[in-house]
C-alpha cells in the first residue's frame, strides 16, 4: 500500500479513536488492524489443529489433512483419499476509549484434497484464505481551509489474499518423512474514499493487486514410537503489485470522471523467512503437542506509516484425549481437544506490539469409520486500549469436515 495512503490512515486512526472514541457504531467490518500491510493473518485453522491451539508441526495426518507441515501428507493411510473443507464464524468485540462495538464475520477455512498412493508418497492440493481486509470509517468531519464549511469523509476497505497450495511428501524410512510445498498467493485489496460537501462529492477507488509464489520444506521424525518431532521452513517471498485507480466527482448531480488508470506499478511486498518447530507425544489415551515458530519480519526492511514490522514469535500448546480410536462404540472414538496459543504479532504501533492470546476447545466426531466432523471454539484477546489503540476479543467457531475413503486399489477376483 502506498506510503501516502498509510500516512493518511494513521491520521484517520488517531482521529477516530482519540476524538470520536468509537462513536460510529457498526462501522468496522473486521479488525481495524487490517489497515496495516496486506491485512490481518487468517485467524481460522483446519481440522483438529483448531482445537489444539493451532499446533500441528509434529502431528501426522491420521485425523485428516494437516497443513502445518507438508511432511504430514506422507502419513496418510496408504491408498487413502481425503476431501477436507470447513468454515468459520467470528464475533469480534472491539473496545477503545471506554466505548465498545461488535462485528460478525464469516469465511471458509480451506478446501483441500489429499491422497497417498501405495504408501510411497502423499500429495495435497489446497485453496484457502491467507489474509483478510475489512474496515469502515464513517463520518469523519473536517473544515474546508479558508472557509466555515465542513466536509465529511468515509473510507472503506475490503479484500485480502488467497493461497493455492500444492504439497508433496515422501517416506524416507519408517521414522522419517520429508515434504515440500509451493504456494501461489494472489488477491485484491480495495480502498474507497468518499468526500462529501454540501453540493458535491468526490469518490476515489483504488484496487491493489498482489501475486507471487512461496516455497517451503517440512520434516517429521519419529523417535522411540511415542516421540515425534517436526521442522518447517518457509522461504522469503516477493509479492508483485499493481493498482487501478478511478477518481470521479459529482457536482449538482453532474458526473465527471477525473482519472481512470490501470496496471500502475506499486511497491513490492515482502514476506519473511519463517522457521517452525514442533513436538508431540502420546501416553495411554492422551496426546500432547507443542509448537514454536518465528517469522523474521524485521529483516524484510519494509516500512509503514501506521507502525513498524517486528519479528513475530508464536507459541502453541495442545492436548487431546481419545478413549479408543479403534473401538466399535461410537463415543469411545470421539476425540476431545484443548489448546493455548500466544502470537506476538508482527506489528508495533507507538512502541507497543499488537499481540494476541487464545484458548481453544474442540471435538472430533466420527462419521462412519474413516471420516470426521471437527468442531472447535476459541477465544482470543488481541491488542490493547493503551496509546489510542484498539483491543479485540475474538470468538471463533470452526466447523470442518474430513471425508476419507480408500481409493487406488486394484480389484481382486477369485
Amino acid at each position: 500500500m502506498p506510503y501516502m495512503n498509510k500516512l493518511k490512515y494513521i491520521i484517520i486512526l488517531a482521529m477516530v479513536l482519540g476524538q470520536y472514541g468509537y462513536s460510529q457504531s457498526n462501522n468496522l467490518t473486521s479488525s481495524p488492524y487490517s489497515l496495516f500491510g496486506l491485512g490481518v493473518e487468517n485467524n481460522a485453522n483446519t481440522g483438529r489443529n483448531s482445537g489444539l491451539g493451532k499446533t500441528g508441526v509434529a502431528l501426522d495426518a491420521s485425523y485428516g489433512v494437516n497443513l502445518s507441515n507438508s511432511a504430514s501428507f506422507a502419513s496418510l493411510t496408504p491408498n487413502e483419499f481425503v476431501f477436507d473443507f470447513g468454515g468459520s464464524a467470528e464475533l469480534i468485540n472491539l473496545s477503545a476509549d471506554g466505548s465498545e462495538e461488535q462485528n460478525v464475520t464469516s469465511t471458509f477455512t480451506n478446501i483441500s484434497l489429499g491422497f497417498n498412493i501405495d504408501g510411497k508418497y502423499g500429495m495435497g492440493l489446497t485453496l484457502k484464505p491467507a489474509t483478510t481486509v475489512g474496515y469502515s470509517v464513517i463520518g469523519l468531519q473536517s473544515n474546508i481551509e479558508g472557509s466555515n464549511e465542513t466536509f465529511t469523509t468515509n473510507i472503506e476497505g475490503s479484500g485480502g489474499l488467497n493461497e493455492v497450495r500444492l504439497d508433496y511428501a515422501r517416506t524416507i524410512n519408517k521414522n522419517l518423512n520429508v515434504g515440500a510445498k509451493v504456494s501461489y498467493l494472489f488477491g485484491k485489496i480495495e480502498e474507497t474514499e468518499t468526500t462529501i460537501t454540501t453540493d458535491s462529492y468526490l469518490v476515489i477507488t483504488e484496487e491493489n493487486y498482489y501475486n507471487g509464489a512461496q516455497f517451503g520444506l517440512g520434516l517429521q521424525y519419529k523417535y522411540l514410537e511415542n516421540h515425534n518431532f517436526g521442522v518447517t521452513l518457509d522461504f522469503p517471498t516477493i509479492l508483485k503489485g499493481t493498482k487501478d485507480v478511478r477518481i470521479s466527482k459529482y457536482i449538482n448531480s453532474a458526473y465527471t470522471l477525473l482519472e481512470d488508470t490501470e496496471g500502475e506499478s506499486i511497491d513490492d511486498f515482502y514476506l519473511p523467512f519463517k522457521l517452525g518447530f514442533g513436538y508431540s507425544t502420546r501416553f495411554k489415551n492422551f496426546l500432547i503437542t507443542a509448537d514454536y515458530s518465528k517469522s523474521f519480519w524485521s529483516s524484510t526492511n519494509q516500512s509503514d506509516a501506521i507502525g513498524e514490522y517486528t519479528d513475530q514469535n508464536t507459541f502453541g500448546f495442545g492436548a487431546g484425549y481419545t478413549k479408543n480410536p479403534n473401538s466399535q462404540k461410537y463415543w469411545d472414538r470421539v476425540d476431545y481437544r484443548m489448546g493455548l496459543n500466544y502470537n506476538s504479532g508482527y506489528l508495533k504501533v507507538d512502541d507497543t506490539k499488537i499481540d494476541a492470546y487464545a484458548a481453544s476447545i474442540g471435538i472430533g466426531l466420527p462419521i462412519g469409520r474413516r471420516s470426521l466432523l471437527n468442531i472447535s471454539y476459541s477465544l482470543a484477546k488481541k491488542g490493547t486500549t493503551e496509546s489510542l489503540l484498539i483491543q479485540e476479543y475474538i470468538n471463533t467457531l470452526n466447523i470442518n469436515i474430513s471425508l476419507s475413503d480408500i481409493w487406488f486399489q486394484k480389484p481382486k477376483y477369485e
